[in-house]
């Protein structure tokens, strides 16, 4: 296995590998008397991960950065990664490679696998089924997410990220009606880990009719922190009648997650955005570790439809960004009003600031553009710039929001 990082000094830092062979568990690699890999000058680094029987099984690969005086016990057939191991990597990076028997698919330059089960299994519990009549992506590169039924018997589908993201922007898609499902599909966009430290750590959106005692309340929609149990832990709204795209964010740091959803998609100057809600949890925030994405429809309680009917759920995108490298903000309408130009958008940093620029020729580079006005979204990331023609000139027709 081979790699290469960045950013510091290659003779001050190591690289701690570890595997995972099911059914044994986490290993140290490539052997407990020499379980730090040498970074060499150039900053890459290569080891040996089969240095045991059963090696070439592995279905999880993690590589920490750490300092040179790292110090833990060699892992010997754990179940899960110890958390002080996360505590003290400076950067991380896990994948689940692709083995015989699970189904893959790629869905927005991602590696997914498909969850199945001969048994009903969490969440619900429910049936899950990796057939295509379940889970599939279009030509469009979408994914499409079913409960169907077969023989009497109701199928829930789910997708698995191979990679871990860590701190930083989620942000999922939907092209569907979530307000007229059945009250009993609930559909989940979140984070899990199967190691249960820090609850899983699981950060959910969901769509989910039900409220934490389990009663109908006339939402729709939560953002969720777990253990939903807790007091603090979720913020419950409702998605409207009719909208047939939504977005959902969440900014996961150290310290605090930042949800927020609204209607509307991606697309420059193409929908009526609508923020829905936000929130910014900042009780007991996971630490971040082998945890993945996932994206399922299922059954609550294990419950059928109460309309006897197949469901499904279309999802359009998934997208991930660094903390430092927040999803652009979105101009969702343009207007000549009088003699002013008003830009409205969506989707910048909360409360943070941005600097707007304009320029008579696209092409040239931002720093060439010139700085109109400097404001801050507001506190639900929403901003209306307005721009007398006489600040632009004439031939000035492109604008560019820089984020500050």
């Amino acid at each position: 296995m081979r790699g290469s990082v960045s950013g510091v000094e290659p003779g001050e830092c190591r690289v701690a590998v570890f595997i995972y062979v099911p059914p044994y568990g986490w290993y140290t690699k490539p052997t407990c008397a020499q379980p730090l890999t040498v970074i060499q000058s150039d900053g890459s680094w290569t080891t040996d991960i089969t240095t045991g029987g059963v090696d070439e099984l592995a279905t999880r690969v993690a590589a920490l950065l750490v300092r040179t005086n790292f110090d833990a016990d060699c892992v010997l057939g754990l179940p899960f990664l110890p958390t002080n191991l996360f505590a003290q990597a400076l950067a991380s990076a896990i994948v689940t490679r692709q083995h015989p028997g699970v189904r893959w698919l790629s869905f927005s330059g991602e590696s997914w696998w498909v969850k199945t089960s001969s048994e009903r299994v969490g969440p619900g519990p429910n049936y899950f089924s990796d057939s295509t009549n379940n889970v599939w992506v279009d030509a469009l590169g979408r994914l499409h997410l079913r409960i169907t039924q077969d023989a009497g018997r109701w199928y829930c589908a789910e997708v698995v990220s191979a990679r871990t993201f860590g701190f930083g922007w989620y942000r999922f898609v939907i092209e569907s009606r979530l307000d007229n499902l059945d009250t009993n599909i609930v559909l989940g966009l979140f984070t899990w880990s199967d190691d249960p430290a820090w609850a899983h750590r699981e950060i959910d959106f969901e769509r989910l009719c039900m409220d934490t005692t389990g009663r109908i309340d006339g939402n729709n929609f939560q953002f969720v922190v777990q253990p939903w149990e807790m007091p603090g832990h979720v913020v419950r709204f409702k998605v409207p009648p009719q909208a047939t795209s939504s977005v959902h964010t969440f900014c996961w740091e150290p310290g605090a997650v930042r949800f927020r959803s609204r209607v509307g998609g991606l697309a420059p100057l193409s929908a009526t955005t609508n923020v829905l809600d936000t929130w910014v949890y900042t009780l007991v925030t996971p630490q971040s570790g082998d945890e993945n994405v996932r994206i399922n429809l299922w059954l609550y309680d294990g419950m059928p439809p109460g309309n006897g009917h197949e469901a499904e759920v279309i999802v359009s995108r998934f997208d991930f960004s660094p903390l430092a490298k927040p999803f652009p903000p979105v101009v969702i309408r343009a207007s000549l009003i009088g003699t002013n130009i008003v830009l409205i958008g969506t989707d910048g940093v909360p409360g943070g600031s941005y600097l707007l620029l304009s320029s008579s020729e696209l092409g040239l580079p931002a720093c060439a553009w010139m700085p109109l006005q400097t404001n801050r979204f507001d506190a639900a990331g929403n901003f209306t710039c307005t721009v007398g023609l006489a600040e632009t000139q004439p031939q000035f027709r492109f604008f560019l929001l820089q984020l500050q």
